[in-house]
């Protein structure tokens, strides 16, 4: 494989055409069968939530971390962030910095927690943010005499003990995957420190910023910043790269993150064109750095930096998303004899086909939700769709059908990561 292919896996255009190939070549799938017709009974739930949850769909605020900090036990969200944001004496810019930090370290704290952990009335995605969130404001990232912040020296200092008081495990409250996020915090301590270029002499994931504002690429209009979300999108493989386990897929000795090999994309790589040949059997997802990217964009929204070229961002290949497929009937299992909830690891070939059909699916839902309100994809964006509609759907059906657990229909053995 040579150097194309790994920028290639690397990229956006990689998990959309990828993740794409896999659902228009069915006939490859080794462990799911597609049912087209179930689709329109998702487009018809999302747009459900969408009309019950908002009077004008334009309204919907983008997926992000942002909305968890939000999370409240009633209808109506919290708004934490803004009265955070008001305690601190600091201009704007450093505010966004303050925040980036803390949406940083959030988003890799956010892997899977299991069905038994909570954080008082909170469990899962929205749990781990406040917690996150509590243990930031009380310094547990910092090594200054600014609380608020994260900094390389102090990211490297978290430990297993440390984490496991901020997010009250025990016995009783038991969090998956306590060793992978403490050592991705480690990790990200170390970046922090080894690339000045991106995060300053301090060491802090906020300082992304100024790296941003001063690329040579960003536009200044006024008081604002263009910036081509292929930029962003650069700094968060380059300069994060190094924070994901080296256990994960590496091409010519560097580690691609959340890229997985699937025979059937194998077969169908075959029959293309460069650098998608070269690619073989691996699809591109980057979850969590999708997620990372979309999450750092809002609070920068604060201080005028825009973002051109967002909609060349896919969905999230999360258990939300991916179970509203499932649970609708759209993706079905072909080996039956896994159990109520099969179990699967993250490179588990079941696993990687699930993740990238959900991806491609996900592209055809916000198209017909689009079509079906006669909004365009300036207006009703696919994060927006994410935020209001599949995520949300995802979380409802479970906990429908498995009022228990309100877990998803295919669990993924977690490591924290």
């Amino acid at each position: 494989m040579s150097t194309p292919t790994l920028t290639y896996l690397r990229s956006l255009q990689a998990i959309r055409e990828r993740t794409t190939l896999l659902l228009t070549h069915p006939d490859k799938l080794r462990h799911f069968t597609v049912v087209d017709s179930q689709i329109s009974d998702v487009v018809e739930f999302v747009l459900s939530l969408i009309k019950r949850d908002y009077k004008v769909p334009a309204d919907i605020p983008p997926h992000s971390r942002w909305r968890h900090f939000e999370a409240s036990t009633t209808a109506t969200p919290i708004d934490r962030i803004t009265p955070l944001m008001a305690s601190w004496d600091v201009d704007a810019t450093e505010k966004c910095r303050r925040l980036l930090d803390l949406f940083v370290v959030s988003v890799l704290l956010d892997a899977g927690a299991g069905d038994s952990w909570h954080y008082g009335d909170y469990a899962r995605s929205e749990g781990l943010a406040l917690a996150s969130l509590d243990w930031f404001s009380k310094g547990g990232f910092s090594s200054s005499g600014n609380k608020f912040q994260a900094d390389a020296a102090g990211l490297k200092s978290v430990s297993v003990e440390s984490l496991e008081a901020a997010f009250l495990v025990s016995v009783s409250n038991p969090l998956v995957g306590v060793e992978g996020r403490t050592s991705l915090l480690n990790r990200l301590g170390a970046v922090c420190a080894k690339y000045t270029l991106y995060f300053g002499k301090e060491g802090r994931p906020g300082c992304v910023v100024d790296y941003l504002i001063a690329h040579s690429n960003t536009i200044r209009v006024g008081d604002s910043w263009v910036i081509q979300i292929e930029t962003l999108w650069e700094v968060v493989m380059e300069a994060f790269s190094e924070v994901w386990p080296p256990t994960r897929t590496k091409l010519n000795g560097v580690s691609l993150g959340d890229v997985w090999p699937c025979e059937a994309m194998r077969e169908i790589s075959e029959e293309l064109s460069e650098p998608g040949k070269s690619a073989g059997p691996l699809v591109a997802f980057h979850k969590l750095s999708q997620w990372l990217t979309y999450s750092l964009m809002e609070p920068m929204a604060l201080i005028g930096i825009k973002f051109k070229g967002v909609d060349k961002m896919t969905g999230l290949a999360e258990y939300r998303n991916g179970g509203l497929f499932v649970d609708f009937g759209v993706l079905k299992l072909k080996d039956t004899n896994k159990g109520e909830v099969p179990k699967f690891h993250v490179h588990d070939e079941a696993v990687v086909e699930w993740r990238a059909l959900t991806i491609a699916l996900l592209d055809i839902v916000a198209e017909r939700v689009r079509d079906k309100l006669g909004m365009n994809v300036e207006e009703l964006p696919l994060a927006k769709v994410l935020e209001a509609g599949t995520w949300k759907a995802g979380r409802e059906i479970a906990k429908k059908i498995r009022p228990l657990t309100k877990g998803p229909p295919i669990e993924i053995i977690s490591d924290g990561t």
